[in-house]
């Protein structure tokens, strides 16, 4: 019997509006991002480097109404440059997440369903890729990948995505295959197996639809994961490529906001706060939502 979430008692739930509310908000700030940027964030002027926000008055350099939050090092608009990672960050999430999410989930119902040596090979496999420290292994992935793709925002933004799936899809697997395993023995699965369903039939049809909430909470949580990894991997230097001609559609990250940001902690701290609440807001959200369909899904 198919495993359905209790959507009625699931729009009652405050934490589900206020997630959805903040999801929405930044979603539209990613689409409208080159429409509400008040500047070109790639834009350079050496003459307005580290200008204050707008309200702070009392320095050599006054904040102005044209740079609402400043500028940075090299003169470009704080405000603008949010705005253009904040897309950066949900388009990125939008890729990653769902690609892992279909690795995971064809290995892990060929795994379950199949079982025997092939299903132990795959636990092996998924033990070892578990074994290996995730951060660094992403790290290495997105080194080699980045040598070997052009450097243009694609492929940026590919090594990112390369990198996340490698390890990401690994717990995706493992749950699918635990519930597939347990799925398996009950009567309509074996009924099918008994009239002579071929296994594509009994995979699509009868356990894939039992494990569709699975697939669904962990696409809901790991959406935050690769938001974080993108800005760890940032303030650190392994972020985003580099722009090359300044039209590159991934350039602007917050993980970049964060790298860049570093060295004006003092100066103008906003660079490096605002990419954290929005990192916040938006895991928090999607943390929220995860948990309340999971919690759902189990009664």
């Amino acid at each position: 019997m198919m495993k359905s979430f209790r959507w009625q008692w699931v729009r009652r739930r405050k934490t589900v509006w206020f997630g959805l509310l903040v999801i929405l908000v930044l979603g539209l700030v990613a689409v409208l991002a080159p429409w509400l940027a008040p500047h070109d964030p790639y834009q350079w002027g050496v003459t307005r480097s580290n200008l204050p926000p707008m309200w702070v008055q009392d320095t050599p350099t006054p904040g102005t109404a044209e740079y609402p939050l400043g500028t940075d090092r090299f003169g470009r608009d704080i405000l603008s440059r949010q705005l253009y990672a904040t897309r950066t960050a949900i388009f990125l999430a939008l890729i990653a997440v769902p690609l892992a999410a279909l690795i995971g989930t064809l290995i892990g119902l060929t795994a379950g369903y199949a079982g025997g040596r092939f299903g132990a090979l795959t636990l092996l496999f998924t033990d070892m890729i578990n074994s290996l420290p995730g951060i660094m292994f992403v790290v290495i992935i997105v080194l080699i990948f980045r040598n070997l793709l052009p450097p243009t925002w694609l492929g940026g933004l590919l090594t990112l995505v390369i990198g996340f799936a490698a390890i990401s899809w690994v717990s995706l697997a493992r749950l699918i295959r635990i519930n597939v395993l347990q799925v398996k023995p009950q009567l309509f699965v074996e009924a099918a197996i008994g009239i002579g369903a071929t296994p594509w039939r009994i995979i699509t049809r009868h356990l894939l639809p039992n494990v569709l909430h699975v697939i669904v909470v962990w696409i809901i949580i790991n959406i935050p994961a690769i938001i974080l990894l993108e800005a760890m991997l940032g303030y650190i230097g392994v972020g985003v490529t580099s722009a090359v001609d300044g039209s590159e559609f991934t350039t602007v990250s917050w993980g970049g906001i964060f790298f860049s940001g570093r060295s004006m902690l003092s100066s103008n701290p906003l660079m490096l706060v605002i990419p954290s609440l929005c990192i916040l807001l938006l895991s928090m959200s999607f943390i929220l939502l995860g948990d309340v369909l999971n919690e759902t899904a189990r009664e």
